[in-house]
């Protein structure tokens, strides 16, 4: 990161902001999306401006990355708080329908298939972790868990898969 776009930044210009975010937005968009299901694109919205309004008092104590990410688990939180109040609304699933019947796929399925039986917090957990190269104490700076408890959830969640995919 840059220390003359972070000052920019908190000084109030959008493009040193944009510069800033640009590398994360993609795997941050991924994150929300698989824990905010199909309220993502709302709630990445609402990450990106509230890391807009709050960078003024960032500090480069913590990465950016981290402190963003930490931020769409505070907002995708807030959203799933706002889906279990509100009248269950359901729309069909697209997310399965890429890819056809090529070398490996059946076992891309199960993989898929034992994913989604886990919570999102779990979900969250393991996209941190082997998706986005999060460290373990970054993960729980980010889930807002002790770091000996993503230690033992990431045991069990490998158990638990191996236990599922029968491997």
């Amino acid at each position: 990161m840059q220390e003359r776009d972070l000052t920019l930044a908190q000084q109030g210009d959008p493009a040193a902001f944009e510069r800033l975010v640009t590398p994360y937005l993609k795997g941050l968009f991924a994150f929300i999306r698989r824990r905010a299901g199909n309220e993502g694109e709302d709630v990445y919205q609402e990450t990106l401006l509230a890391a807009w309004r709050a960078i003024p008092g960032f500090s480069a104590s913590s990465s950016l990355k981290t402190w963003l990410y930490a931020i769409a688990g505070y907002k995708c939180a807030d959203a799933l708080r706002r889906k279990a109040r509100s009248p269950l609304t359901q729309e069909a699933d697209e997310t399965l329908g890429d890819g056809g019947f090529e070398e490996g796929s059946l076992e891309k399925i199960d993989l898929n298939t034992a994913l989604k039986r886990l919570d999102s917090e779990d979900q969250a957990l393991l996209q941190l972790v082997y998706q986005e190269g999060f460290t373990l104490r970054e993960s729980a700076s980010v889930l807002g868990i002790p770091e000996g408890t993503v230690k033992s959830r990431l045991y069990t969640l490998r158990k638990t898969l191996k236990d599922q995919l029968g491997r």
